[in-house]
């Protein structure tokens, strides 16, 4: 199974495959850069991914857009989607979970490795 990394940032996917990585998790990776990507290769390997980190603030589609998305899909909207984003306000958490209830987590940047790791391990497999 894989995990789907969406962030435009090129340093925070570098930093989440360290971590993946440092805590010994085998599966393999694919990258989006924006939104609009990450729902795309979401939805043409949707069988594959086990996990799905998203970041909120991308050009083209951001978090909340690709959450609306999902949500709409029933052939996607099971699959387990964390959001790791510097959004950490109440107000921004609420939204994305009433945008899709069935959001996995919420984790806010900076966030601790072991924080990570314990939000995406009942979904790996």
């Amino acid at each position: 199974m894989k995990i789907l990394i969406v962030d435009d940032s090129e340093l925070d996917r570098r930093l989440l495959i360290r971590v993946l990585q440092k805590a010994d998790i085998k599966n393999e990776i694919l990258q989006a850069t924006d939104g609009e990507q990450g729902l795309h290769t979401l939805a043409s390997n949707f069988q594959e991914i086990c996990v799905v980190l998203l970041d909120w603030q991308m050009p083209k589609m951001n978090g909340i857009e690709v959450l609306e998305g999902v949500a709409k899909v029933p052939a996607v909207c099971d699959v387990p989607i964390v959001m790791v984003t510097a959004s950490g306000s109440e107000d921004n958490k609420k939204l994305a979970y009433s945008v899709n209830p069935k959001l996995a987590g919420y984790i806010v940047k900076p966030y601790k490795p072991d924080q990570l790791i314990e939000a995406i391990k009942p979904f790996l497999k």
